[in-house]
């Protein structure tokens, strides 16, 4: 009667068709492993976030969302050059040169270099859209990309920890587009805004402390490889991090956890991922060793940053409007901003957290991580109202300085106000457990809450920060003038006038490189290069440029200066490009003159903005 029954639901033809039967239907696409990680990531939470901060993206980069060809995210007078040079470089050398770049005579020429792009993992990961859309458009895309990410990475870990996705958009929010990684993106420092990864660091290493398996150790060990890749900084900030919250648990839960199985899962997750980290790390510390480095770090250059260039004033984690100290352009004449400044709406929403969440234990560690780094960020003294602090005449020092001075990691530090990255995302963590806090169940009230937060943090940011909202600019436009070097056919490179510009305006120099492709003898960051330096006729330019004279010697010293254009011609030098509006109209004349005098008409002069001479 059972087997009856049986064939009385199930057709016989159903029976006789092998495909048709249940055991025999089509297996998943998917394991339902990753089926069920997808379904928790593709919600209408998550659609929520991914387009929210979509929108905060396009509002602090307007309008450049209209023009992604034409203009670059970032300052004229900052690291925006240097940087899209760098994308179009490493991609040059890997698909064009088939060589790993790794040195290169196109800048610091006749004498070149050995040289690590700083962004290299932004340049490699996007090397097929710079294929296609050209080094405008993908230096673009890094910087609005980036922004994006380290938002939506801040949500994925604050959804996790606060349990909460509504509650989580306003932790994105203070993170991804904080003062401080705006401030970043403003100096266009593209490597330094890649802080989604460390974010996801913290995500896989909290879940690996919740319940230790193999996968979850992978997870950490691939993400914190990734984040030291992106940024050795953020790497740095990762194992610190891993310190402070392994201390947090170990002094409130100390037989909670199985320390054994977490660290051996750990190590064992890190060993697949330890040669690209460890290579990465070879090649960079290989680059700025090296005799002939165009880029290095050597101990007094760091000193002297730590102390004179980079300090961070207390008072800016806390003092809103457009205020900076240092003031770099005062002291320096220099467009980059050290912005460190919190929000006091983040504060406010982090302390109400802190006050009201009932299980202290799981805002402990963010607490921690916010004070650890808050101090580290301090840098090697205490620096207040723009001067160091002293007590009895000395200066009141830092545990930043014993970490300096005790571990070699840290002494390559020059910039210790970047901590300020993970206060940041300790803030946001906890504002979402202070929304969170309302209710445990996505009910309206979180959602209007939490949207109501981001608006404010957006607000404050755009508003009352010392960051620039919208980022600034710089055209892509080159003068059409470069065409007649890029239809000669024969070698040479190029000296692009004036020289005593600063530093990082006169990297535009090698912006236009992209479109010439001939080496130049300017390098990245390099006061005077030696083959200007050492050069009569640069010299006697240089003299020109920063004299107060209106009018040329009426005897100039003829032979040197016409052995010097013979010098720089054999050493490889063909043309000279003046940049008419660099200069004022009196030195522009003086320089004419002397360019007539010695080398004849120019090849071009039009009346545009670039004059070109022919090296004989």
């Amino acid at each position: 009667m059972a087997g009856t029954g049986v064939f009385s639901i199930m057709p016989v033809d159903a029976l006789q068709d092998p495909a048709a039967r249940p055991e025999a239907a089509s297996p998943p696409l998917l394991p339902e492993s990753i089926r069920l990680r997808l379904a928790g990531l593709l919600t209408p939470g998550s659609a929520l976030a991914a387009t929210l901060y979509l929108l905060a993206c396009i509002i602090v980069t307007w309008p450049t969302v209209l023009s992604l060809g034409s203009v670059l995210l970032g300052h004229p007078g900052n690291d925006t050059w240097n940087h899209v040079w760098g994308f179009w470089w490493v991609s040059r050398e890997i698909l064009d040169e088939g060589r790993w770049p790794g040195w290169t005579d196109l800048i610091a020429y006749p004498r070149g270099g050995s040289l690590y792009f700083i962004d290299t993992f932004n340049a490699l990961l996007t090397l097929p859209l710079q294929v296609v859309f050209g080094p405008v458009v993908v230096h673009n895309l890094i910087i609005m990309g980036s922004l994006w990410f380290s938002a939506f990475s801040a949500w994925l870990l604050a959804r996790h920890v606060a349990r909460s996705e509504a509650a989580a958009l306003v932790a994105g929010m203070i993170y991804g587009f904080s003062p401080h990684i705006l401030g970043q993106a403003e100096n266009s420092i593209t490597e330094t805004i890649n802080t989604g990864w460390l974010a996801l660091y913290l995500l896989a290493l909290f879940k690996l402390l919740e319940k230790p398996s193999l996968r979850r150790g992978l997870g950490a060990g691939a993400t914190l490889v990734l984040c030291g890749l992106s940024n050795w900084y953020y790497g740095l900030f990762c194992a610190l991090a891993t310190v402070v919250l392994a201390l947090h648990r170990l002094l409130r839960h100390p037989y909670a956890l199985q320390w054994k199985k977490i660290l051996g899962l750990g190590l064992l997750g890190a060993i697949p991922f330890a040669p690209i980290a460890l290579g990465g790390l070879l090649l960079l510390q290989s680059s700025m060793s090296a005799p002939d480095a165009l880029v290095n770090r050597d101990p007094d250059f760091v000193w002297n940053s730590l102390l004179y260039h980079n300090m961070t004033d207390i008072q800016c984690l806390f003092r809103p409007g457009h205020f900076q100290s240092p003031n770099l352009k005062a002291l320096y004449g220099e467009n980059l901003l050290i912005v460190t400044y919190l929000g006091w709406v983040a504060l406010l929403m982090a302390a109400w957290a802190v006050w009201r969440w009932k299980c202290r234990h799981e805002t402990g560690p963010w607490s921690w991580l916010a004070l650890v780094f808050s101090i580290f960020a301090l840098g090697p003294y205490l620096y207040a109202f723009g001067h160091y602090v002293e007590v009895g005449g000395r200066r009141i020092p830092l545990p930043f300085l014993a970490f300096f001075e005790a571990l070699p990691i840290f002494s390559r530090i020059s910039h210790p106000f970047r901590f300020v990255v993970v206060v940041d995302l300790s803030l946001g963590v906890l504002a979402a457990y202070g929304i969170a806090q309302w209710g445990r169940v996505e009910n309206r009230r979180i959602w209007q809450l939490s949207l109501l937060g981001c608006a404010l943090v957006l607000a404050e940011i755009c508003l009352f920060s010392p960051a620039r909202v919208p980022l600034t600019t710089s055209s892509a436009s080159v003068p059409p003038e470069y065409q007649v070097l890029d239809q000669d056919e024969s070698d040479g490179a190029v000296l692009d006038l004036p020289i005593a510009v600063p530093i990082l305006e006169r990297a535009v120099y090698n912006w236009y490189q992209l479109f010439h492709q001939r080496p130049i003898p300017y390098s990245l960051n390099e006061p005077l290069p030696p083959a200007i330096k050492n050069n009569q006729l640069c010299q006697f330019l240089l003299r020109i440029e920063a004299g107060r004279a209106r009018l040329l010697p009426r005897t100039l010293p003829d032979l040197e200066l016409v052995m010097a254009t013979r010098i720089l011609a054999r050493q490889g030098f063909r043309y000279i490009v003046i940049h008419e509006r660099l200069y004022p109209e009196i030195k522009r004349q003086q320089v004419h003159s002397l360019m007539d005098a010695l080398l004849g008409p120019a090849l071009l002069d039009d009346g545009g903005d670039v004059t070109i001479y022919v090296l004989p």
